[in-house]
Protein backbone atom coordinates (compact mmCIF):
# COMPACT_ATOMS: atom_id res chain seq x y z
CA UNK A 1 0.00 0.00 0.00
CA UNK A 2 2.99 2.60 1.01
CA UNK A 3 4.96 1.34 -1.88
CA UNK A 4 4.46 4.91 -3.39
CA UNK A 5 6.11 6.93 -0.73
CA UNK A 6 9.51 7.78 -0.98
CA UNK A 7 11.93 6.61 1.66
CA UNK A 8 14.45 8.78 3.01
CA UNK A 9 16.42 6.25 5.22
CA UNK A 10 18.55 5.47 2.31
CA UNK A 11 18.82 9.17 1.89
CA UNK A 12 20.30 9.72 5.41
CA UNK A 13 22.43 7.03 5.30
CA UNK A 14 24.72 8.54 3.05
CA UNK A 15 27.60 10.49 4.52
CA UNK A 16 27.81 14.44 4.19
CA UNK A 17 30.56 14.92 1.11
CA UNK A 18 32.28 17.78 -0.36
CA UNK A 19 32.32 16.94 -4.37
CA UNK A 20 33.51 20.30 -5.54
CA UNK A 21 35.54 23.43 -4.09
CA UNK A 22 35.87 26.72 -6.39
CA UNK A 23 33.86 27.48 -9.59
CA UNK A 24 34.55 27.32 -13.03
CA UNK A 25 37.62 25.56 -14.44
CA UNK A 26 40.26 26.32 -11.91
CA UNK A 27 37.97 24.24 -9.43
CA UNK A 28 38.79 21.68 -7.84
CA UNK A 29 37.12 18.14 -8.28
CA UNK A 30 37.04 15.30 -5.93
CA UNK A 31 35.37 12.07 -8.29
CA UNK A 32 34.28 9.60 -4.87
CA UNK A 33 34.27 12.82 -2.81
CA UNK A 34 35.39 13.94 0.82
CA UNK A 35 33.36 13.01 3.91
CA UNK A 36 33.08 16.20 6.24
CA UNK A 37 33.07 13.78 9.49
CA UNK A 38 36.54 12.37 7.87
CA UNK A 39 37.85 16.05 7.51
CA UNK A 40 37.29 16.78 10.89
CA UNK A 41 38.73 13.56 12.26
CA UNK A 42 41.81 14.60 10.66
CA UNK A 43 41.72 17.87 12.06
CA UNK A 44 41.33 16.52 15.76
CA UNK A 45 44.15 14.12 15.02
CA UNK A 46 46.59 16.86 13.29
CA UNK A 47 45.48 18.84 16.68
CA UNK A 48 46.44 16.06 18.57
CA UNK A 49 49.97 15.63 17.04
CA UNK A 50 50.71 19.10 16.65
CA UNK A 51 50.46 19.14 20.70
CA UNK A 52 53.24 17.09 20.85
CA UNK A 53 55.45 18.35 17.90
CA UNK A 54 58.43 19.37 19.82
CA UNK A 55 59.16 15.73 21.05
CA UNK A 56 57.91 14.12 17.16
CA UNK A 57 60.08 16.24 15.55
CA UNK A 58 63.22 15.31 17.93
CA UNK A 59 62.77 11.73 16.19
CA UNK A 60 61.61 12.33 12.75
CA UNK A 61 63.51 13.84 9.98
CA UNK A 62 63.10 17.13 8.65
CA UNK A 63 62.03 15.61 5.05
CA UNK A 64 59.69 13.50 6.61
CA UNK A 65 57.55 15.87 8.94
CA UNK A 66 55.32 17.10 6.35
CA UNK A 67 54.20 13.68 5.21
CA UNK A 68 53.55 12.64 8.90
CA UNK A 69 51.69 15.92 10.10
CA UNK A 70 49.61 15.66 6.45
CA UNK A 71 49.25 12.30 5.27
CA UNK A 72 49.14 10.53 8.59
CA UNK A 73 46.58 11.86 9.97
CA UNK A 74 44.47 11.59 6.81
CA UNK A 75 45.08 7.93 6.47
CA UNK A 76 44.35 7.71 9.85
CA UNK A 77 40.97 9.42 10.23
CA UNK A 78 40.08 7.42 6.99
CA UNK A 79 40.67 4.22 8.44
CA UNK A 80 38.62 5.41 11.36
CA UNK A 81 35.43 6.42 9.35
CA UNK A 82 35.49 3.69 7.70
CA UNK A 83 35.50 0.77 10.47
CA UNK A 84 31.82 -0.27 11.89
CA UNK A 85 31.60 0.06 15.58
CA UNK A 86 28.94 -2.21 16.80
CA UNK A 87 27.60 -2.30 13.40
CA UNK A 88 27.70 1.66 13.47
CA UNK A 89 29.21 4.83 12.45
CA UNK A 90 31.38 6.19 13.93
CA UNK A 91 29.36 9.12 14.99
CA UNK A 92 26.24 7.29 15.27
CA UNK A 93 27.84 5.18 17.90
CA UNK A 94 29.31 7.88 20.35
CA UNK A 95 25.72 9.87 19.91
CA UNK A 96 24.21 6.79 21.20
CA UNK A 97 26.90 6.03 23.44
CA UNK A 98 26.37 9.33 25.28
CA UNK A 99 23.13 9.29 25.19
CA UNK A 100 23.17 6.00 27.02
CA UNK A 101 25.22 7.72 29.79
CA UNK A 102 22.82 10.32 30.43
CA UNK A 103 19.46 8.25 30.21
CA UNK A 104 20.73 5.26 31.93
CA UNK A 105 20.28 6.92 35.19
CA UNK A 106 16.39 6.76 34.43
CA UNK A 107 13.85 3.99 34.54
CA UNK A 108 10.80 4.96 32.48
CA UNK A 109 7.00 4.11 33.37
CA UNK A 110 4.48 5.24 31.10
CA UNK A 111 6.86 6.81 28.95
CA UNK A 112 7.90 9.58 31.95
CA UNK A 113 11.18 9.23 33.37
CA UNK A 114 11.99 8.01 36.96
CA UNK A 115 14.80 9.40 38.81
CA UNK A 116 16.89 6.50 40.56
CA UNK A 117 17.15 8.09 43.70
CA UNK A 118 13.14 7.75 43.49
CA UNK A 119 13.54 3.70 42.79
CA UNK A 120 15.33 2.89 45.68
CA UNK A 121 12.75 4.71 48.22
CA UNK A 122 10.93 2.24 50.23
CA UNK A 123 7.18 1.68 48.37
CA UNK A 124 4.05 1.37 50.28
CA UNK A 125 1.08 -0.26 48.84
CA UNK A 126 -2.56 0.45 49.49
CA UNK A 127 -4.59 -2.06 50.07
CA UNK A 128 -7.58 -2.86 47.36
CA UNK A 129 -11.31 -2.29 48.06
Amino acid sequence: MRSAAYSYRKFFKHPLKIWKIGKGEKSLVFSKGIEIRQIIVALLLFGFLFLFRGSINQVLPATLQLAFYAMLPWIIAGAVCRSKLDGKRLDRFFIGYFRYLYNRRFSYSSHKPVYQPQMKKAQSYERFQ
